[in-house]
């Protein structure tokens, strides 16, 4: 080593000063290290791509999935108001044609003009008046049993009014959402009400 101060010494702390690391030129372009800094950081970068395009793929299937279900349940509702409204629509034809079931029956069998059979209580009740030995206004029998099989009375109730006498009193029977009451005498003949009562 000189010690020559003229002689210009390397100083290896300064790695600006080393032949390693030879002094740039101002405004000469940058060494490929430095170039490569901002790829390398970019490149530490990538793995946010797939995470984030994961996320956005979960997210609408999240919301696809919420659709789905949102769908489905619009169209339960549909179709559990539809039944409702059938439902509502069935009772109130029913409520009608309990309603009209009397009237109906009077009508088929042709007595609709005749005092013999009067319907009451908004066509719930319909009262017949037979003729008897005495008294020659009213209903002839074939009239009354023409209506009750117009209301598919079954045969024990039919059996049971030819049967009834004068001593039995008042009797009943019931079938469905009917209830019909009578009594017999020979005077007077058979007189009774026909009534729409609830379905038991």
């Amino acid at each position: 080593m000189s010690n020559d101060p003229s002689t210009p010494e390397s100083n290896p702390s300064n790695p600006a000063e080393s032949p390693a690391f030879p002094a740039q030129p101002e405004g000469a372009a940058s060494t490929p290290l430095a170039s490569n800094v901002p790829a390398v950081v970019a490149g530490g970068q990538r793995w946010l791509i797939p995470v984030l395009a994961g996320v956005a793929g979960l997210v609408v299937g999240v919301a696809a999935t919420a659709g789905i279900f949102l769908s489905v349940d619009a169209a339960d509702a549909r179709k559990a108001d539809a039944a409702a409204a059938a439902s509502a629509e069935a009772e109130v034809e029913a409520e009608a044609a309990k309603l009209a079931i009397l009237g109906d029956a009077v009508a088929t069998c042709g007595v609709t003009e005749t005092t013999s059979f009067l319907l009451g209580d908004g066509g719930t009740s319909l009262t017949f008046d037979m003729k008897g030995e005495e008294q020659l206004s009213g209903a002839r029998i074939t009239d009354i049993y023409c209506v009750l099989a117009e209301l598919d009375v079954p045969t024990s109730v039919v059996s049971h009014m030819d049967q009834t006498t004068s001593m039995d009193g008042r009797q009943s029977e019931s079938w469905d959402n009917l209830e019909v009451s009578w009594s017999y005498h020979p005077d007077r003949g058979m007189d009774g009400i026909i009534t729409v009562v609830e379905s038991k």
